[in-house]
């Protein structure tokens, strides 16, 4: 299982790294099936690499540096050695995939005593998937860009076994609180389930009789209070930092709990089995509470209070395959005849369908399309490298499906990238960015529009913005020719140019969607 989750993990590199080897594609170093995700990671660390802090480079305005996840502090470090980005990013990936593995082992191994109920256990938690498999809900599919999301979830493991046997011991633990801090530094939504299932776990222990209501709770407290500075630090950053506040409601969207429940249905219903009776250990009570608090957690997350509310059921194929196989085993499987090789079939018919599907899936999504600068021109990497070169500060204006590795590949600023951080107003900016470079606005007027933008460069791709070269002139000071690809450098001395862009932007009309928005569209 170890060789098959890791072969999975890297399926999108391989297709990434064919494109590369066999069709001579210039890759923009990102292996995640959703390219804004991954480059605004590419983008923390660039900035993390000058300011150890993080700033929104998807804007051309200055935004505070005060954000800091420590996995991208340790990558901004590599960066600052010289090491690429998307290297320093890319190298978390199997960093992910073998702890992955090995704290779901160590998780299953805890909570179950059969050897062959572990190894179902394990199986269904790596790989299980149903009908309307949704990519949080299918373990791999975060080693495919997201393995921090991933860590995460090892971390929260970590903390719940640790907590488990600390407890145990009658002691006070720091794994615990500093793990549970790790997990909201990288994925909020489940260090927020760290904390519910703890006051949960204790409170259940207490009330049923299995432990004194006098237990000491040094413990419980030092978890939940580790699992939540994080968590204040953000709520704090949302509340006093305009990107972050723009960035979490230009995120918020709303996932059927239904469709979520249709994709669990056949765990959840012999997980259900596995609720009768009264468990007497943490752990087994952890694993209980989980599914209850990620529903809790994806209510939070539906509200004005957060976002991104599906994130709330990453890693939750893990206590219901747990739950799963004990809820076979109360329902009398031992009583049924040939239930090895039936056991055998369930697990494969729960799993090797959906990993099919996914595999599938993220062929389609990883395939180089229009729109999509996964893959981009050579013409296109040498611009690129002469922004990244250029001595001369300053931001960069182009379209934003090209503008979302802009801060990634080059460490500059752009004017539209994708709409989480390109705020506010970004699909006004996505309209007079694309309208500029599409030879849609006259001269006057694209001078205005860039001038407005306060954007230092102009970058055009191949066949397109054929007349800005003359539209442009008046108040370009140089452009840089690579092969199809152009680089204009603004002049400076404009007066008012930020009332005229003020202006562009607010006297806009329409909106709506963005045709170029980076990546294809599709369940997140």
């Amino acid at each position: 299982m170890l060789v098959a989750f890791g072969a999975v993990s890297v399926w999108v590199l391989g297709l990434d790294l064919w494109q590369v080897f066999v069709h001579g594609r210039h890759w923009t170093g990102t292996d995640g099936l959703f390219l804004t995700d991954q480059m605004q990671y590419l983008a923390w660390i660039s900035d993390a690499s000058h300011h150890l802090l993080v700033s929104d480079l998807f804007v051309l305005r200055s935004t505070p540096a005060d954000y800091f996840q420590p996995l991208v502090v340790i990558s901004g470090a590599i960066a600052a050695l010289g090491v690429a980005p998307w290297v320093a990013f890319i190298l978390w990936q199997p960093v992910a995939v073998l702890a992955a593995f090995g704290a779901v082992r160590a998780y299953v191994r805890r909570s179950l005593a059969g050897r062959w109920e572990r190894r179902a256990a394990l199986a269904l938690a790596l790989f299980f998937g149903s009908w309307g498999v949704l990519g949080d809900l299918w373990l791999p599919f975060l080693s495919w860009g997201y393995p921090f999301a991933l860590i995460a979830v090892v971390a929260m493991l970590g903390a719940l076994l640790l907590y488990d046997r600390a407890r145990a011991d009658l002691r006070v633990a720091w794994g615990p609180p500093l793990l549970g801090a790790l997990t909201s530094s990288l994925h909020p939504w489940q260090g927020e389930e760290v904390i519910l299932i703890v006051i949960g776990a204790e409170v259940l222990l207490r009330a049923g009789g299995s432990e004194p209501a006098t237990r000491r709770l040094a413990l419980p407290a030092a978890t939940v209070i580790g699992t939540a500075l994080p968590l204040a630090y953000l709520a704090i950053l949302g509340r006093l930092d305009p990107a972050w506040r723009l960035a979490r409601d230009a995120s918020h969207h709303t996932y059927s709990l239904t469709s979520i429940a249709l994709a669990l249905a056949p765990l959840l219903v012999v997980a259900a089995f596995a609720y009768r009776g009264r468990p007497r250990s943490f752990l087994a009570l952890a694993t209980r509470a989980w599914p209850l608090a990620a529903v809790a957690v994806y209510v939070l997350s539906e509200s004005s209070l957060s976002a991104t509310p599906l994130h709330a059921f990453t890693g939750i194929t893990i206590p219901l395959a747990v739950l799963g196989v004990e809820g076979v085993q109360r329902a009398g499987w031992g009583r049924v005849p040939a239930r090895f090789a039936l056991a055998v079939l369930a697990v494969a018919a729960a799993t090797i369908p959906a990993s099919e599907y996914e595999l599938r899936v993220a062929t389609y999504y990883a395939a180089p399309a229009t729109g999509n600068a996964s893959f981009v021109s050579r013409s296109m990497v040498r611009a690129l490298d002469y922004l990244k070169g250029d001595p001369e500060p300053g931001g960069v204006l182009t379209r934003a499906y090209l503008g979302v590795i802009v801060p990634g590949a080059t460490g500059r600023h752009t004017y539209v990238g994708g709409c989480q951080w390109s705020q506010p107003r970004c699909p006004r900016r996505v309209i007079g960015a694309r309208a500029l470079l599409g030879d849609a606005m006259r001269p006057r007027a694209a001078r205005a529009f860039v001038l407005g933008t306060t954007a230092r460069f102009v970058l055009s791709g191949c066949n397109w913005g054929r007349n800005l070269a003359t539209a442009l002139a008046p108040i370009t000071v140089s452009v840089h020719r690579f092969g199809c690809a152009r680089v204009y450098q603004i002049t400076v001395e404009s007066a008012g140019a930020d009332s005229i862009g003020s202006s562009i932007e607010g006297s806009s009309r329409g909106g709506g969607s963005d045709a170029e928005l980076p990546g294809r569209g599709g369940p997140r």
